[in-house]
Parts: C-alpha cells; sequence; structure tokens
C-alpha cells in the first residue's frame, strides 16, 4: 500500500546520493556568491536584466568540480530564455566565483530550471480533487 504514494521527481535522487558537509557548504556559499552576482553585476543581457531570477538550490558533484543551479524567473515568465541566458554567461559568473572563493578549482555551472514549484503545485493539486 505505501508504494501506491511514491512519486517520482525530476530530480534524481540516489540512496548513496547523501551530500557531504563540504558540498552543502559549498553549495550554499555559490548560491549566495551568484545571487549577488546577478543583483549587482551588468551582464548586457535584457533577459536577466529584465528579470528577478531566484535560485532555489545548488548541487555540487562530490567532487567538488561541477555545479547545477536551479533557478526560477519570478512568476516563472520567460523561463527558457533566462535559462539560455545564464547558461551564455556561465563564464563570466565562474570567473566572478573564482575571485571570491578559495576553492581549489571552480565548478563549472550548469543552470537548470528548478521545476519543484510545479511538481509541488501538481501535488496539491491531485490533493484537492481528492478533497471534493
Amino acid at each position: 500500500m505505501a508504494n501506491n504514494f511514491l512519486f517520482n521527481s525530476k530530480k534524481k535522487f540516489n540512496k548513496n546520493s547523501v551530500k557531504s558537509q563540504r558540498q552543502l557548504k559549498v553549495g550554499e556559499e555559490l548560491r549566495h556568491l551568484i545571487s549577488n552576482a546577478l543583483l549587482r553585476e551588468n551582464f548586457y543581457d535584457e533577459h536577466i536584466k529584465n528579470n528577478n531570477i531566484t535560485i532555489t538550490e545548488v548541487n555540487m558533484s562530490p567532487d567538488l568540480k561541477n555545479a547545477k543551479i536551479y533557478i526560477m524567473p519570478l512568476g516563472g515568465k520567460n523561463k527558457n530564455d533566462v535559462l539560455n541566458s545564464l547558461n551564455k554567461v556561465s563564464g563570466r559568473i565562474k570567473k566572478i566565483i573564482s575571485t571570491n572563493t578559495s576553492l581549489r578549482q571552480t565548478p563549472k555551472l550548469l543552470f537548470q530550471i528548478d521545476e519543484t514549484f510545479e511538481y509541488a503545485e501538481n501535488i496539491h493539486n491531485i490533493l484537492e480533487k481528492i478533497k471534493d
């Protein structure tokens, strides 16, 4: 019966994917640095400039060489345009990160849309249908 209530999320989690304290700490530091860079720097891109972008999570690989940055524009508008623009300027963001951290290697940045909000809304709608 319990198996009926398991939902598959878009993010893949393995049983062995427990994050170390170092991964969590570096991920949180990168989240702050990237959000500050998006606020203060001028990237000369209309999609980044005209949208308020929320960085919801940064997942670091175990070797700290890759970072998946989950983003969501305010209101969910222009998601794909913002995502493409951020991936285009990821080199410049990586340079900003490298000057502000003491990491041995600056991680490769990959921006992705955070779909957990839509996933939670779908679950909420299903529960509302069941309630009625």
